[in-house]
């Protein structure tokens, strides 16, 4: 009975292991470009760097933030790829491993290039836009 309790708990284990290293290849992959050397770092992005780039936002549904940022988009016609930190179990952690410090949402990436959040996105497109509530 113990061998089966051990064995059962080790295949437990080594499958949430195993999905866990498929999500965080999967979240790497989920950034997508276009442009695999773009001539912007966010230090120096346009309005026009966006045009013509692939835009990969990190988002949860229960966020303001980015429910304004996707906003924004919509309103400037830019198209985005769209990756719910909660439908994909993103961790502090795997944000780290890709590049993100600071563990908020919005996160967004042009070609790439990570950005910021809503606030970053807002001074590049000299928005005023407010904060959108969520229902």
């Amino acid at each position: 009975m113990k061998k089966t309790v051990f064995s059962i708990l080790v295949v437990i284990l080594f499958a949430v292991f195993v999905q866990e290293k498929i999500v965080e290849q999967d979240i790497r992959k989920a950034i997508v470009s276009y442009n695999d050397s773009p001539s912007f770092t966010k230090e120096t992005i346009t309005e026009e760097d966006f045009n013509g780039a692939a835009i990969t936002i990190f988002t949860a549904v229960w966020c303001g933030y980015c429910k304004g940022a996707k906003q924004l988009l919509d309103e400037k016609g830019i198209a985005y790829f769209e990756v719910d930190v909660e439908e994909y179990n993103i961790s502090k952690r795997k944000l780290k491993e890709i590049g993100i410090e600071d563990f908020f949402v919005p996160q967004i990436f042009v070609d790439g290039v990570p950005i910021g959040g809503f606030s970053d996105l807002k001074k590049i497109f000299g928005s005023d836009m407010p904060v959108p509530k969520v229902s």
